[in-house]
């Protein structure tokens, strides 16, 4: 029997990129059953779907990545097969839901795949979509060989392929707003009960790290530091993960806050910091704080 291959995608006030994914999953050797984008109820929608020749529902939901991705989610509980939810700016390989579907039906005891990404824009300042489109035009899969498959204690949410038989309890957690802040570790950390939580070789993308869209420097700061701690507390980050990854934020955006990158706001994020510091202090840990922040 034929295994239901479902994209997902969560998006906010970034029409032009939806469309270039959506491009690149128009282009995939195994097409896609069904195409959900999931955009925020106050923000008008502007794409175009009928240009794609994709099975596309598009809904509107609270504003936020877990939410919205939640909103997936409800809307396939009662479907089996494979859910890779991608953020609006990771580019396919045009093999991608192919090969997912050959190595999810060959490894029935993973829950999550991660696939490789050949290169990462959020780590400096972006790739444009012709960048990305060499990249993959220039990638080669060894077929002859057999993919990689590696565990990992969590996912990186820029393309996470789940089992949505594996995905009837569980969700992302809405107390992380907005950006949602390390949500994909959370995710992964409860799904891992009911399965492998796995990266390979065997899929893969460019992820774009466009930078317009995302959320304010200083509440993003804010949520470097205080979804870890809350993350701790519910024991679904390792205690020693968190240090090391709230200490690298604070000490990045204070080095870097005198000379700062032009796509970053290090200053802002660094205030961020500070607030959630002193709110931490006062035994404060609410994610959803960020809210209330400018």
């Amino acid at each position: 029997m034929t295994m239901k291959m479902f994209v997902g995608i969560a998006s906010t006030g970034r029409s032009t990129i939806i469309e270039a994914a959506l491009q690149r999953i128009a282009g995939q050797t195994r097409p896609a059953d069904r195409v959900l984008v999931c955009t925020p109820d106050n923000e008008e929608y502007a794409v175009d779907e009928a240009a794609f020749g994709l099975p596309i529902t598009h809904m509107k939901y609270r504003k936020g990545s877990c939410s919205q991705r939640n909103a997936i989610l409800d809307t396939l509980a009662s479907e089996s097969g494979i859910l890779l939810i991608i953020d609006d700016d990771f580019l396919l390989h045009p093999s991608y839901l192919a090969r997912l579907e050959e190595l999810a039906t060959r490894h029935a005891d993973v829950a999550l795949f991660n696939g490789t990404i050949l290169k990462d824009g959020i780590i400096g300042p972006g790739l444009s979509v012709g960048e990305a489109d060499a990249i993959l035009s220039g990638h080669r899969m060894d077929t002859g060989a057999p993919p990689r498959i590696a565990d990992r204690a969590s996912a990186y949410g820029c393309n996470m392929a789940i089992r949505l038989e594996h995905s009837r309890s569980v969700r992302f957690d809405e107390n992380l707003p907005l950006y949602g802040w390390q949500e994909d570790v959370d995710f992964s950390c409860r799904l891992s009960r009911f399965g492998r939580i796995v990266e390979t070789s065997a899929v893969s993308g460019v992820h774009l790290g466009v930078k317009h869209g995302r959320t304010s420097g200083v509440r993003f700061g804010y949520s470097q530091v205080i979804n870890p701690i809350y993350l701790a507390r519910k024991r679904t980050m390792r205690l020693g993960h968190v240090l090391n990854i709230v200490a690298r934020n604070v000490l990045m955006n204070t080095l870097r806050s005198t000379r700062p990158e032009p796509y970053i706001d290090r200053r802002g994020r660094l205030k961020g910091n500070i607030l959630a510091a002193r709110d931490f202090i006062r035994g404060r840990i609410d994610p959803l704080r960020v809210l209330q922040i400018e």
